[in-house]
């Protein structure tokens, strides 16, 4: 039984939480609605789009038919000259809806605020492994994991929204919270199958660990389930998946056919950060146990040191406890399994997010991958403040203990999001802004039916401008006449040295009479204007 200092204490952690959790996330909103990656400008874009004309293509785009689709940024597809989203339909479908109502600003506040529903709504199953007040404070930490954090302020990422999809499905189906005259109602359970086929409609990559749940689940609750609680769930699976698979025969012409392999016949995949690392094959790189395992001992132990401590000494802590031991076991398991299973699968490859590949930041694809693992270890991390808890001797003690622990713990989780490393979230907000001046410019130096060769910049300049990349392949190289011929072309990447210019001029470009020459220089980047010689 908790004492009640604690248990007053960990209500205030947890709403505490949730206020500074949201608006820490809003640190990236910005004017111009710039974002840190193609990923969520892509989603931006579709949701947008979808929520003003309720299609994911666009209009199609002539030049790029001539092209072979080629003018497109990353994270989209051109497929018969029309952009379509490059990865899963999830996200802009339902963002989309949403801001048919509201507008597009929302697309700012929704992933924080379905973070802080699927905390309340694990903090609601966890209370069935747990004291409320445990279970309260393992919400308050999730909500604070720096991962989390994160990738909530960087809401267009599919990763948070998946997560937060698939613990309210749970939720449904685990603690049934419809309620008619303080009876259960019978929705909770297509309502649950729905939002679990929701969860992987965002990120159809995490197919097989979600089946390998739902069957632990489906053995472990047998003896509960009745025929008509299955076929309830099954139902609001059957919609779900009738959903996800209709929405991908509309949108790319198959019912099993995705953002990552639409067109694959036709488009040369690069695989440098990670675009085809959430395609749906059960090992898609296959098993590399020593490379996982340094990816794991980089990202998910040493990156977060002071949760990996606490977890370990949870993990005793939490199976010690004689109350519902079976299930606690249970749970256990599933959190060794089901983090074995998203190492091995994503930490066999190499990712590399950040142009250095030595950085071990926050902004690395392994970071969001696993949060579904970060989210199950925060139950082992609370069992241990718990257990410290019991260790003091008085009431007040023990209040005090809770507070300068939680601060501490706050400190640790404030630095490693908004501080630490390049690309920590003070530093991404500072680059939107530079980035935000750097648009204004090139945009107003850049005629709008303009094509503009970018190497990393397309984040930048799309959708205002049609983008190609990248420069320093060949296939670029065989289109600039073609591109010259049909409209104004610049480039935007890394300032040339002179010695480089000249060979471009005097040789490369000069074989296919074309030039190229400086307009203007934004700190290490410029922008070139090619044209017929």
């Amino acid at each position: 039984m908790a004492s009640k200092p604690f248990r007053h204490w960990t209500q205030w952690v947890f709403a505490a939480a949730a206020i500074l959790f949201f608006f820490g996330s809003l640190i990236l909103v910005n004017p111009s609605n710039l974002y840190v990656s193609p990923d969520e400008t892509a989603n931006a874009f579709f949701g947008t789009r979808f929520s003003e004309t309720g299609s994911f293509s666009t209009d199609v785009n002539e030049l790029s038919l001539i092209l072979g689709d080629r003018i497109h940024p990353r994270s989209t597809v051109s497929h018969e000259g029309m952009l379509k989203p490059g990865s899963f339909l999830g996200l802009p479908f339902l963002y989309g809806l949403i801001a048919m109502v509201l507008g597009s600003w929302v697309f700012w506040v929704l992933t924080p605020l379905m973070a802080i529903v699927a905390a309340e709504a694990w903090r609601r199953i966890m209370q069935h492994l747990m004291s409320p007040e445990l279970a309260t404070l393992s919400a308050g930490i999730f909500l604070l994991h720096p991962a989390l954090w994160y990738y909530s302020a960087r809401g267009l990422m599919h990763n948070v929204l998946f997560v937060s999809v698939l613990v309210i499905g749970v939720w449904m189906l685990v603690d049934r919270p419809v309620r008619q005259k303080k009876k259960v109602h019978w929705l909770n359970d297509p309502l649950g199958g729905f939002l679990l086929m929701l969860a992987l409609m965002v990120r159809t990559s995490e197919l097989w660990w979600v089946i390998g749940l739902a069957l632990i689940g489906g053995l472990v609750f047998f003896p509960r389930l009745s025929f008509r609680r299955v076929g309830n769930v099954f139902l609001g699976v059957l919609v779900g998946a009738v959903l996800m698979l209709g929405a991908n025969t509309l949108v790319y012409g198959g019912p099993f056919v995705t953002g990552y392999t639409v067109g694959l016949e036709n488009v040369s995949i690069d695989l440098t950060a990670g675009d085809s690392v959430d395609g749906v094959a059960i090992f898609p790189f296959g098993i590399h146990p020593r490379s996982a395992w340094l990816h794991f001992n980089a990202y998910g132990v040493q990156l977060f040191w002071w949760l990996s401590v606490l977890t370990v000494l949870g993990v005793f802590t939490f199976l010690a406890d004689k109350k519902r031991r079976l299930w606690r076991w249970v749970f256990t398991m599933s959190f060794v399994l089901i983090g074995a299973w998203l190492v091995l699968m994503y930490g066999s490859w190499e990712i590399h997010d950040n142009p250095d590949p030595s950085q071990i930041t926050m902004a690395n694809s392994y970071v969001r991958y696993w949060l579904p693992m970060y989210l199950m270890s925060s139950v082992f991390v609370a069992s241990a403040i718990g257990w410290m808890i019991q260790r003091g001797r008085t009431p007040i003690a023990k209040g005090l203990f809770v507070g300068g622990f939680c601060l501490f713990l706050l400190g640790l989780s404030i630095n490693t999001t908004f501080v630490h490393g390049d690309d920590a979230l003070l530093q991404a907000r500072q680059s939107l802004l530079t980035s935000s001046e750097i648009q204004a410019s090139v945009l107003s130096l850049v005629e709008a039916d303009a094509v503009v060769i970018v190497d990393r910049a397309d984040k930048l300049f799309f959708p205002h401008r049609n983008v190609w990349y990248p420069l320093r392949d060949e296939a670029t190289y065989d289109a600039m006449p073609i591109l010259v011929e049909h409209g104004p072309l610049y480039y935007y990447g890394i300032t040339f040295p002179d010695v480089d210019l000249t060979y471009l001029n005097e040789s490369r470009l000069k074989r296919m009479g074309l030039q190229i020459e400086r307009l203007e220089t934004y700190h290490l980047e410029s922008l070139y204007r090619i044209y017929p010689e």
